[in-house]
C-alpha cells in the first residue's frame, strides 16, 4: 500500500528494536480510489457494514488491538497472528499494513472470505495474509501453528461449546486475545440491551425482548462467564490489567476513535458514570475482568507449555 500524497501523523512505534514496528503513516489508510473499488466488492456492497468508514475501521483495529499489544508480545517478521472470524479482514488486513508477522484469517462463511481477499487485494496486501476457511471447533491450523490468536465477538455466536474453546487454545502458542460479552454483567449491549435478559432461558427472553419491542435485536446469543471461559483454557493465565490492555491508561490512549459497528461512529471518550465505573473497576487489575461488561482480555500460555521461547510475561 502506497500512502503518497495523504497526509501524514506523528510516526507510532513499539518497544523493541528488533520486533513489531506499529507504523500509523497516514491519517488515511485508503486512498479514494480504493475505497471506491472496496465498495463495488458485490459481497461487501450487498452487506450491513457498506457504508461504514473504511479508513476509520482500520485505524480502530491499529488503535484498539494492534497497538496494545505491543505490552505483551514483540511480533516478528516468522511470527503467526490468527485472526478467528475475520469477517471482511480489517483486524487482519491492519496487521498486514502495520507489523512485520504472517497472518492467517479463518472465517466460516466461504463468500465472505473471498471478499475479504478481495478487499486486501484492493490495498495490496492480499499475499501477506494466508485465508482459510473454517470454523471453531475445527480450525485449519496446526497445535500452536500461530503465537498470537485474536477471537474478537465470535464465541457469543457459537453457543457454550467448549470444544470451540480448546480448540482456540490448541492453534495458540503464546498471546490470545478474545472479547466478548460478559454473561455476569445485568446488560448487554451486545443483545437486546434489557436488563437481565440473558440471563432467562431463551424462550423467556423472546417473550421479553417481544413485550418491550426489541426482538429484531433479540438474537438468542449465549454468553460466556470469566470462570466458564477460563476453565476450558487451563494453560493460560490472564496477562491483561484493564480489558485486553496492560493498563487502564492504555485504554484511554486509544480515544478518540472510530467506531465501525452498526450503531457505531466515532467515540471521544467514555461517559461520565461509565468513566468512573471503569475507574474503579481498573483498581481490580486482572480481576477487573469480573465486573467489566466484555470479557475482553489477553491471555498468556505458560511458558513451560510454549513450543517456542517468546518474551518474558
Amino acid at each position: 500500500m502506497t500512502t503518497q500524497g495523504l497526509p501524514k501523523r506523528e510516526p507510532a512505534s513499539c518497544n523493541g528494536a528488533e520486533g513489531t514496528r506499529l507504523r500509523t503513516t497516514a491519517d488515511r489508510f485508503v486512498s479514494d480510489e480504493q475505497e471506491r473499488a472496496i465498495r463495488a466488492v458485490p459481497h461487501f456492497a450487498r452487506g450491513v457494514y457498506r457504508d461504514i468508514d473504511i479508513n476509520g475501521a482500520l485505524d480502530f483495529y491499529q488503535r484498539r488491538y494492534i497497538g496494545p499489544l505491543g505490552a505483551f508480545v514483540d511480533l516478528r517478521a516468522d511470527d503467526v497472528v490468527a485472526d478467528i472470524g475475520t469477517g471482511y479482514g480489517w483486524l487482519a488486513i491492519a496487521f498486514a499494513l502495520h507489523t512485520p508477522a504472517r497472518i492467517v484469517a479463518v472465517d466460516n462463511d466461504e463468500a465472505r472470505l473471498e471478499a475479504a481477499r478481495a478487499i486486501a487485494g484492493i490495498l495490496r496486501v492480499a499475499d501477506r495474509i494466508d485465508w482459510r476457511l473454517g470454523a471453531l471447533g475445527r480450525l485449519p491450523l496446526v497445535d500452536r501453528e500461530a503465537r498470537v490468536a485474536y477471537c474478537i465477538e465470535v464465541i457469543e455466536h457459537i453457543g457454550r461449546s467448549r470444544p470451540a474453546i480448546h480448540d482456540l487454545g490448541r492453534i495458540c502458542d503464546e498471546v490470545l486475545v478474545i472479547t466478548s460479552p460478559n454473561l455476569l454483567f445485568p446488560i448487554i449491549a451486545h443483545d437486546t440491551r434489557l436488563p437481565f435478559c440473558h440471563w432467562l432461558p431463551l424462550g423467556l427472553r423472546a417473550r421479553y425482548a417481544a413485550l418491550c419491542g426489541r426482538s429484531s435485536s433479540q438474537h438468542s446469543n449465549l454468553f460466556w462467564s470469566p470462570m466458564g471461559l477460563l476453565r476450558e483454557l487451563p494453560d493460560f493465565n490472564v496477562t491483561s490489567r484493564f480489558l485486553h490492555y496492560s493498563s487502564r491508561r492504555d485504554y484511554l490512549a486509544t480515544f478518540p476513535f472510530y467506531l465501525p459497528y452498526e450503531g457505531g461512529g466515532m467515540r471521544g471518550g467514555d461517559e461520565y458514570l461509565k468513566s468512573i465505573y471503569y475507574a474503579a473497576a481498573s483498581l481490580l487489575g486482572r480481576y477487573s475482568l469480573y465486573v467489566m461488561p466484555s470479557l475482553a482480555c489477553t491471555l498468556r500460555r505458560a511458558s513451560e507449555n510454549r513450543v517456542r521461547g517468546g518474551d518474558a510475561g
